[in-house]
């Protein structure tokens, strides 16, 4: 393959090598947010440095944590049907359970990153998607949701991982164990005869979320059947717009688009209390005052300044820009206009929310934005299309730019782990190890585009041309870069 540079610097590349890249950076952001989620996350299972094993997970209380959860759940209101499974299936063998939880934790973490078995295991994780939710957690489950439907739908382990590798090493092979093998990693459970009937059951599945919004008994189980419900409209509208269309890509980016779109939205009226693991929404000057303290107390000296003279002096200027930025850019997704551009404000927001220690809610945002611009999400069911913007592609990282990405992430990462070593980084920390937490996910943002950017400039080290089947390949060569 040829690369040519542009004036600006930027490669005009295949666009295969182009969307595969940025399908590659959607499937290993997802891997290592499982990975982090299981060591130092929220709902961290097996610990980090020096932390040592959650105990309710691992060790003399394992199986507390599953017994613990589920009897919430059941006293919040889950579901009946949930609640059946939880009595008599999960919590009668919640040691078990408990294990076989962070075993496949793990198991996705790795797996998504290297790019093996990844339709399989995205199915498996959205089994466990529906545990969770079932439990009554819905700020982070339906962001794992969306990246597992979309990793599932597009093969995502074709693109510059083992799944397409090994999909054109063995094309000729004639083996039954490899035929088996082949037929899993592709599980052909996208043929469009099946179309029909799982766009209507997948409807189905959303009205009774949406219908049963209303009769949930606590706040938590009715945002629960709010995102499930959302999130089952996008799956039907996307599988349907595939059809429609003829391409599968872009209607599973426009779903991606629309999902941030409305997650944007979400914060500013479902969750409208600002917070280290929210985005700051529409809520006021003494609510944010009380944030921005908190992380002029907990960050390092140079953001504690910044935020102690030129954040809190200025703080109803900042909740008018907040509010602004956040409804700009969620409705611009949601309805596709200028999608390029938005989701450019949005990932440069976002990002700056991060570096401010909002490292519980905004990297989602972040990792689902890059997709939404590098595949220019705005192509179907949109204002964009309707109006014939230019569609262009790949995410805008010159090859000169590269190098320094590698060096900030590295610097990150070891200032991560400096830190770590001599303060410490306490799982679910997201206040008390903030220093920690930021430089982290800087080192893996930055780490991750480095990464794309430099697969953007090796497109031979991509085997979905040769590996995903004919007419997919056709949808993803008639492309243009831009």
């Amino acid at each position: 393959m040829t690369l040519e540079t542009r004036a600006d610097g930027l490669l005009q590349l295949p666009g295969d090598a182009v969307k595969a890249a940025a399908i590659a950076f959607i499937r290993i952001f997802l891997g290592v947010m499982w990975l982090f989620e299981v060591t130092v996350g929220h709902n961290w299972k097996i610990g980090g440095l020096a932390s040592g094993t959650n105990p309710a997970w691992l060790g003399p209380g394992v199986g507390d944590a599953v017994r613990e959860e589920t009897a919430s759940a059941i006293a919040d209101g889950t579901y009946s049907w949930a609640a059946w499974a939880f009595d008599n299936i999960i919590v009668p063998n919640a040691e078990t359970f408990s294990y076989i939880v962070i075993a496949l934790q793990i198991l996705l973490g790795v797996a998504f990153i290297v790019g093996f078995a990844v339709r399989p295991l995205a199915v498996a994780a959205l089994g466990l998607d529906v545990s969770i939710f079932m439990l009554g957690n819905s700020r982070i489950p339906p962001f794992f949701a969306a990246m597992h439907l979309f990793v599932l739908a597009s093969g995502a382990g074709y693109y510059f991982g083992l799944d397409g590798w090994i999909m054109e090493r063995t094309r000729q092979t004639k083996s039954g164990l490899v035929k088996a093998a082949r037929w899993l990693i592709d599980l052909p459970v996208f043929k469009r005869s099946y179309t029909p009937v799982a766009v209507a059951a997948l409807s189905l599945v959303g009205m009774f979320f949406f219908l049963t919004i209303v009769t949930r008994a606590t706040p938590r189980f009715a945002m629960v059947a709010m995102d499930l419900a959302v999130l089952a409209g996008l799956a039907a509208l996307g599988l349907w717009a595939a059809d429609r269309y003829g391409d599968r890509i872009g209607s599973l980016t426009a779903m991606l688009r629309i999902f941030v779109g409305f997650k944007f939205l979400h914060e500013i009226w479902t969750r409208t209390s600002p917070g280290i693991n929210a985005l700051p929404g529409f809520a006021g000057v003494e609510a944010q005052s009380e944030v921005f303290n908190t992380i002029a107390a907990n960050h390092w000296s140079l953001f504690g300044g910044l935020v102690d003279n030129l954040v809190l002096p200025a703080m109803g200027f900042w909740v008018v820009v907040f509010g602004v930025v956040q409804l700009t850019v969620g409705a611009s997704l949601l309805v596709g206009y200028r999608t390029r551009l938005m989701g450019s404000v949005g990932l440069l927001y976002v990002g700056g929310l991060i570096a401010f220690g909002m490292t519980r809610y905004a990297p989602f945002l972040f990792g689902l934005m890059i997709p939404v611009v590098a595949l220019n999400g705005g192509r179907l069911i949109s204002l964009d299309r309707a109006r014939g913007a230019v569609q262009r592609f790949g995410l805008p990282v010159p090859r000169r730019f590269v190098p320094v990405l590698i060096v900030v992430a590295a610097v990150n990462a070891v200032a991560a782990a400096a830190t770590a070593f001599n303060v410490g980084i306490t799982p679910d920390g997201y206040t008390d190890s903030m220093q920690s937490m930021v430089t982290a996910f800087v080192a893996i943002i930055t780490g991750l585009l480095a990464l794309i950017g430099w697969l953007q400039n090796h497109p031979e080290l991509d085997h979905s041309v040769d590996a995903i089947p004919e007419g997919v390949h056709q949808q993803l060569s008639s492309i243009s870069i831009a």
